[in-house]
């Protein structure tokens, strides 16, 4: 496979593993050995990966901190008194870590993208249906939940979407497969894009103001590589 041999950890949370518990970060469920491979990590073991564990996850993945009682709490090594966020804060640490170079992630309401941000990682939330859930899901959250990796490289991150893509026979629906590969696909120059973006929170929450002045300086980089940009504040209740 295209990273045989590259040490690899799973995330404790939907992906199955025969023989090795999914406690997705709760004790009632850390005995509990899978009965079988899930599809996906099938399909990560067909890439070449050598996966040497399972990476901790906040209890049934529901935060953007990873610290499930558990298992006691993860920190970003970029700064121990931080959190790599979550759910995928255990996958992420140990990318930015330098442990091993990709780890599996799931992301339904955050939990790739947020993690990344906070490790300065690659992670992408692949769209609906383009990776398996099965055999055990056809679709979680509605629809919401995606699974794929965290990864140091865009290049890394597409070329194990080459090797994982696709339905199964438990996927509710079916989305096109791309004309090209992934890999080959990041090597063409990006089309203009319109992108809005806003400083104020979902709810009403305080943010550090730091944030603010993260988002307007990652507007004026992508206004600067010629795509249009502007601020929107779509109607979301919190």
């Amino acid at each position: 496979g295209t990273f045989y041999g590259v040490p690899f950890f799973l995330k404790d949370l939907l992906g199955q593993y025969k023989g090795v518990p999914t406690s997705g970060g709760s004790a009632a469920l850390q005995h509990l050995a899978a009965t079988h491979d899930s599809e996906l990590v099938r399909r990560f073991k067909q890439s070449g990966v050598a996966i040497l564990g399972k990476s901790s996850c906040p209890e049934l993945g529901l935060l953007g901190a990873t610290e499930p009682k558990a298992f006691g709490a993860t920190r970003n090594p970029w700064n121990l008194s931080h959190t790599p966020g979550g759910s995928s804060g255990g996958s992420a640490s140990l990318v930015a870590a330098g442990v091993v170079p990709m780890a599996s992630a799931g992301d339904g309401g955050g939990s790739i993208r947020i993690p990344a941000a906070c490790c300065g990682l690659f992670g992408l939330k692949p769209s609906r249906g383009r990776v398996p859930l099965g055999p055990d899901y056809g679709e979680v959250w509605e629809g919401a939940v995606q699974e794929h990796v965290l990864t140091r490289s865009v290049r890394d991150s597409a070329a194990m979407l080459d090797g994982v893509h696709g339905a199964d026979a438990f996927s509710p629906y079916i989305i096109k497969s791309p004309t090209t590969s992934f890999l080959q696909a990041i090597k063409q120059p990006p089309k203009k894009l319109r992108i809005g973006f806003t400083t104020l929170p979902p709810s009403n929450k305080p943010i550090d103001p730091n944030y603010k002045v993260f988002a307007e300086q990652a507007a004026k980089q992508l206004a600067a590589l010629g795509h249009h940009v502007e601020e929107a504040t779509p109607p979301i209740d919190g």
